[in-house]
């Protein structure tokens, strides 16, 4: 049976956070680490995390497709950045440094010189992922020659192979998104139920891990309407013991940062939650909602 973490540095209050945050450091964001502050500080936040991403060409003799980054995240540069911002904001607002890690193969492949340089230094690092056999999933390309049931199924055992990986490298603290396939115009609602084998084995894998789930409120604003995951979903990853949640918003630009954040803490209590989870040298701490 669940019982209250036992966090010495648990809050009661109850906090607005976007952590899953990117700025001009991912090749696909349009706003500066200063501009998305300012938005994160005219938007009431008590909590802004970069989560910018970080992906690897693939390996020499590589034989899947695979998405190649423009460059590899400069986490020198970037990390001095994000200092930059806490000695001048940081009174005003908890900012941190964080990373979302691509779960693709070849990407953890490339992962482990990386993170003995650099795991000191992050406050949070999400595993997602976001492509299949190189298409991006949110695509009716990847979508329409599968149809909805076996796109999402292929998603998920994709993502629950890079999980057990990711698990075994200590790489990440939560998954983000795992049902981005519903994003697809052509996707339609997706059923939980039909999956159920696959979301068990994924949030066993993530709770046996130490590991969480994000609550990516991105879906507000794209054709699901909700977040990902749905509620039935996150209440399922709650009944299995699943405790360490988050909240992220998903941006690329300034004007959607915290978007959705007080509407998924209604959510996460929707789920049975009575905890939200804030990360700090990666390590988590529990805050009352």
């Amino acid at each position: 049976m669940w019982q209250e973490p036992l966090s010495p540095s648990a809050s009661r209050a109850p906090v607005l956070v976007d952590y899953h945050v990117h700025s001009t450091f991912s090749e696909d964001a349009r706003s500066t680490p200063e501009e998305i502050v300012e938005a994160a500080l005219r938007r009431g936040l008590d909590a802004v995390v970069f989560t910018e991403h970080l992906e690897f060409p693939p390996p020499p003799g590589w034989k899947e497709p695979a998405y190649v980054p423009g460059r590899v995240l400069p986490a020198g540069e970037y990390l001095s950045a994000v200092a930059a911002l806490r000695e001048a904001r940081g009174t005003e607002l908890e900012i941190g440094a964080g990373a979302e890690l691509g779960l693709e193969g070849h990407n953890l492949e490339g992962l482990d010189p990386y993170l003995e340089r650099f795991r000191p230094d992050f406050d949070f690092v999400i595993g997602s992922l976001h492509s299949v056999n190189g298409t991006l999933v949110q695509l009716p390309e990847y979508t329409d020659p599968h149809g909805p049931a076996a796109a999402a199924r292929l998603y998920l055992e994709k993502l629950v192979a890079g999980v057990k990986k990711a698990a075994a490298m200590k790489a990440c603290d939560v998954i983000g998104h795992i049902d981005l396939f519903k994003r697809s115009p052509t996707f339609g609602p997706f059923r939980p139920d039909d999956q159920r084998d696959c979301l068990e084995e994924l949030f066993r894998t993530i709770i046996d891990a130490g590991m969480g789930l994000e609550v990516n409120t991105s879906g507000y604003r794209q054709p699901p309407r909700e977040p990902y995951p749905g509620l039935e979903t996150l209440r399922l990853y709650r009944r299995m013991g699943g405790e360490i949640v988050t909240i992220g918003s998903d941006s690329h630009t300034a004007q959607t940062v915290g978007l959705g954040s007080a509407e998924a803490l209604d959510f996460i209590r929707a789920a049975g939650f009575r905890y939200m989870t804030l990360f700090s040298g990666r390590r988590p701490r529990f805050v009352r909602i």
